[in-house]
């Protein structure tokens, strides 16, 4: 894990960013997993945030992900979120998405389809780049036989691109 996190932070650092309104962006999140129970783990997330509004003026906007955990557990995701903007430097985004949870030898979460809850609180740090601090929930809605849910702490990074 410690590898994939040493590649995508020199890609991130490196990488040249773009200038356009409405800009596709990339988000690289590292932080805890299953932050309520006592067995955590580290996880890994990196995000598409596309740019692109849809629903008119809902301006809500589509993203795809990839999270994987210490203990293996991997989880591929698809919803929407919206930006809200408190101030000159700081975003406030809530989002939803349903994914794929694939446990390996991670926290069985009840089900295969989960549904992801997420606050994210990030400030502009210049060039268009952000930083951000993430809550989120991972729950099956109680469509599996158990729902114990887990909950994911994290720090990400966002970058146009």
């Amino acid at each position: 894990m410690t590898r994939y996190l040493l590649v995508f932070l020199v890609f991130f650092i490196f990488a040249p960013t773009v200038s356009a309104e409405n800009q596709n962006n990339w988000s690289l999140s590292i932080g805890k997993f299953d932050v309520n129970d006592d067995n955590d783990s580290s996880e890994i997330r990196i995000e598409h945030l596309s740019g692109k509004n849809l629903f008119g003026d809902m301006k809500l906007k589509p993203f795809t992900g990839f999270m994987m955990n210490g203990d293996d557990g991997k989880y591929f995701y698809s919803g929407l979120r919206k930006d809200f903007p408190i101030s000159s430097k700081w975003i406030f985004t809530p989002s939803f998405a349903a994914g794929y949870y694939d446990r390996d030898s991670s926290k069985d979460l009840g089900h295969n389809l989960e549904f992801r809850s997420q606050i994210e609180f990030s400030r502009d740090i210049g060039n268009q780049n952000r930083i951000g601090f993430n809550l989120n929930h991972i729950s099956n809605a109680s469509i599996g036989d158990t729902n114990p849910g887990a909950e994911s702490a994290t720090i990400s990074i966002i970058r146009p691109f």
